[in-house]
């Protein structure tokens, strides 16, 4: 999906004069020689502060400069691009993941404000990601959905800016925005078992690499330790990350032995499935099976009971991706590498309550 040059106008500049260069310098403050600057790419001259008044004047009044006219001089597209896993590589359709899609929004939206345009793509490989990203002369990317171990490949197949979201490699040049994974895994385990629960069930995708699920569960796991409890092998299931596996998993969950009276989904679209599966099974939620999920999206609130779950800013981890990439864009091929880590925070629900008298 790209922005094409034009899709950013706005309902009140139809049917008036379009705003230019002059308007801009003249609104932002600056010289058109700065404005210039800024959109061609020679942000190098420019302070961070002018280049965020700018941009944010650019998006403001709307203005729409000669694309085609820009990238030839700047040797620039002005494109840049979300790469996602493709569902031959994540297992799960494109973008369907409730998460993936409001990532995917947000970020569109800060990249239009800032004057460039966002390409959308699916991919399968390194060298396939490669290949695509040099036919379009994208000018930097975000990568989502990413292992460990590609990194390195990345940034040696394809020589731009680059921004990794929720990727856990220890390379030091990286630049990279995530949350608190581990700690987020820690308040889930240490709220089911101040419920009261003692046996309680993991269920999440399989982390065979450092990523989010393995952050989530090493939490889960220390809090289960601090109260001087284990996570049986039995209580373990791996799904991927949808809805229609996730109900599945719930009976392997119920046909555990001693099963659980609690578990620990690592996504919000994980455990609105197992609510649907233990129901459809006759398990009563928070009665007999106490859920908490994680990420707080709108499905934890759209089903019955709502889900207690681990909050983590969606539109801010965008928003910070966003503003990295512009950083990197402005200093390159100097641009220092950046990390951010976004907070968690538990959000009460009705999901999550003591384990029955009776546990089965």
């Amino acid at each position: 999906m790209v922005r094409c040059p034009g899709a950013a106008e706005t309902r009140a500049q139809r049917g008036r004069e379009m705003p230019t260069l002059q308007d801009v310098a003249r609104e932002a403050g600056v010289s058109k020689m700065t404005v210039s600057n800024v959109l061609n790419g020679r942000r190098d001259r420019v302070s961070p502060a002018t280049i965020a008044r700018v941009m944010e004047v650019v998006g403001r009044l709307g203005y729409v400069p000669n694309a085609t006219a820009r990238s030839l001089s700047a040797r620039r597209s002005n494109i840049v691009a979300l790469a996602f896993p493709s569902r031959a590589a994540g297992g799960v359709t494109p973008l369907t993941n409730p998460h993936d899609s409001l990532f995917l929004s947000e970020v569109e939206e800060h990249v239009t404000q800032a004057g460039l345009y966002l390409m959308a793509h699916s991919v399968n490989s390194v060298e396939s990601t490669a290949n695509s990203l040099r036919s379009w002369n994208v000018d930097g990317v975000i990568f989502l959905g990413t292992r460990a171990d590609e990194v390195a490949a990345l940034q040696a197949a394809y020589d731009a800016p680059m921004v990794f979201i929720d990727n856990h490699g220890t390379l030091p040049h990286i630049s990279n925005v995530g949350i608190e994974d581990r700690l987020g895994g820690h308040l889930a385990g240490r709220r089911l078992v101040e419920a009261g629960h003692r046996r309680i069930g993991f269920v999440g995708p399989r982390f065979d690499e450092p990523g989010v699920v393995r952050e989530r569960h090493a939490g889960f796991v220390q809090a289960l330790a601090e109260a001087g409890l284990s996570l049986r092998p039995e209580h373990v299931v791996h799904c991927n990350a949808g809805f229609d596996h996730a109900v599945a998993a719930a009976r392997q969950v119920l046909a555990a032995p001693e099963r659980p009276t609690a578990v620990f989904a690592t996504a919000d679209i994980i455990a609105a499935g197992l609510l649907k599966g233990f129901v459809r099974a006759g398990c009563r939620v928070p009665d007999q099976m106490s859920i908490i999920g994680f990420d707080d999206l709108e499905v934890a609130q759209h089903v019955t009971p709502e889900i207690t779950t681990l909050r983590q800013d969606i539109p801010g981890k965008a928003r910070a991706a966003v503003e990295v990439l512009l950083t990197q864009l402005a200093h390159w091929p100097a641009a220092r590498s950046e990390r951010r880590v976004l907070g968690v925070t538990l959000i009460e629900r009705e999901s999550v309550a003591p384990p029955p008298a009776d546990p089965v």
